[in-house]
C-alpha cells in the first residue's frame, strides 16, 4: 500500500512574501504501525492451538474484530470444562477514505494558523466522525477550532504508539469529533473549519482518522467480557490501530529550533515521498534537494540555506514551495 501526499497550505513567513504548498495526505500505512497486536481471523474459522491463549482477532476483508473465547473463561469451572465457544462480530472504525488540505499561514508576526479541510473519498465504506492530529507538547496550549456540529480539544500529555518516534514528535493531540449526527464526514464530502492557531512552525507530523464506536462495540469493551478478553480488545481498539492514518502538516517547530533540525524533518519526509512513489528516488530533484538540505549545519546562518534544484512535477513543486516557506527563502 502506498502513501500518497497531497494536501494544500500556503505559508508566509515574511509579511513581504507569500508561498504555496499543495500537499495532499492520502492513506498509507507506511506511516502506521505495521503489525495489529492481536491474530488474523483465521480463513477456514478453526482457531488453531497455538492460538488458544488469543480471544481477540482481526477480519481486515470485513473491517471487523472477532471475539472468540470459551465461554467459562475466568470462572472457576475454566480449568474442568472452558465451556463451548463465544462468537461475536464488531466492526473496526477504519473503513475511512480520508484526504487533509492544510493552508498554513502567518496569523501574525509570532503565531501560525493550520487551517485543515478532511475529505472523505468515495470508496470510504464508512463516515469519519473523529480525527486527531499528533502535536508536541508545547502546542497543548494552542488554540484550536472546530465546524459547526463538532468540537475540539488540545490534550496535553498524550502520547502515541509511533513506527517512527525518532521523527514525529509526540507529547499532545489536537482532537476533533462531531457533536451532530448530520455533520460527520460521509464518503464523498469534504469538511473545512478545522483550524489551529500556534507559535510552532511547521513540520511533517501524522493524522488518524475515524468513525465513532458503536454502542454494541462499546457495550462489548465495557466490561461484560472476562478479563483476558477485554486486555486484548484494549489493545486492538486503540486509535493507533483502529483508523487510519496520514502524513501531513501541523504545528511542530519552536522558534529556537535550529534550521539543521528543520532540514533533518524535511529529508525524512522527502525520502518518505520516494519509497512511496510520489517522488522518484532517482530524480535530479530528490538527489540535489537531499544533497542541500544534508550541507545545513546548526550554525548555517539563514542567507547561506540554498534550494536549486528545479522542480519539474507537482509533488516536487509543492515540496520546493514548502521548504522554501520553512527556510524563509522567496
Amino acid at each position: 500500500m502506498r502513501l500518497v501526499l497531497r494536501s494544500a497550505f500556503c505559508v508566509c513567513w515574511a509579511f513581504s512574501g507569500l508561498f504555496s504548498f499543495n500537499l495532499i495526505a492520502r492513506q498509507r500505512d507506511s506511516v502506521a504501525l505495521s503489525d495489529f497486536p492481536v491474530p488474523a481471523w483465521p480463513a477456514d474459522g478453526t482457531i488453531p492451538p497455538a492460538l488458544k491463549d488469543k480471544y481477540v482477532f482481526v477480519d481486515l476483508e470485513k473491517n471487523e474484530y472477532v471475539l472468540a473465547y470459551p465461554s467459562n473463561l475466568g470462572t472457576p469451572a475454566f480449568e474442568k470444562d472452558p465451556g463451548a465457544l463465544k462468537i461475536a462480530r464488531y466492526e473496526l472504525l477504519r473503513n475511512v477514505d480520508p484526504e487533509v488540505a492544510v493552508e498554513v499561514t502567518r496569523s501574525s508576526p509570532t503565531r501560525v494558523s493550520f487551517k485543515f479541510a478532511v475529505t472523505n473519498r468515495p470508496a470510504a465504506k464508512q463516515s469519519i466522525d473523529q480525527w486527531l492530529l499528533v502535536v508536541p507538547l508545547q502546542a497543548g496550549s494552542d488554540s484550536i477550532h472546530h465546524p459547526a456540529g463538532w468540537f475540539s480539544i488540545l490534550q496535553r500529555g498524550r502520547t502515541f504508539k509511533l513506527q517512527n518516534p525518532e521523527w514525529i514528535r509526540n507529547g499532545a493531540a489536537a482532537v476533533w469529533s462531531f457533536e451532530k449526527d448530520t455533520e460527520v464526514i460521509k464518503p464523498g464530502v469534504t469538511k473545512k473549519g478545522f483550524e489551529i492557531e500556534s507559535e510552532l512552525k511547521p513540520g511533517f507530523t501524522i493524522g488518524y482518522f475515524c468513525k465513532a464506536e458503536s454502542v454494541a462495540a462499546t457495550v462489548a469493551t465495557s466490561g461484560n467480557v472476562p478479563k483476558a478478553v477485554k486486555d486484548q480488545i484494549d489493545s486492538l481498539l486503540t486509535i493507533e490501530y483502529n483508523s487510519r492514518t496520514l502524513l501531513t502538516i501541523g504545528p511542530k517547530f519552536d522558534k529556537a529550533v535550529d534550521d539543521r533540525t528543520v532540514a533533518l524533518d524535511f529529508m525524512e519526509g522527502i525520502n518518505a515521498l520516494g519509497r512511496s512513489g510520489d517522488l522518484d528516488p532517482n530524480s535530479d530533484f530528490l538527489k540535489t534537494t537531499i544533497s542541500e538540505l544534508k550541507g545545513i549545519s546548526p550554525g548555517t546562518a539563514r542567507a547561506g540555506v540554498k534550494l536549486t534544484a528545479q522542480a519539474r512535477t507537482l509533488v516536487e513543486t509543492e515540496v520546493l514551495n514548502a521548504l522554501r516557506a520553512a527556510f524563509g527563502i522567496n
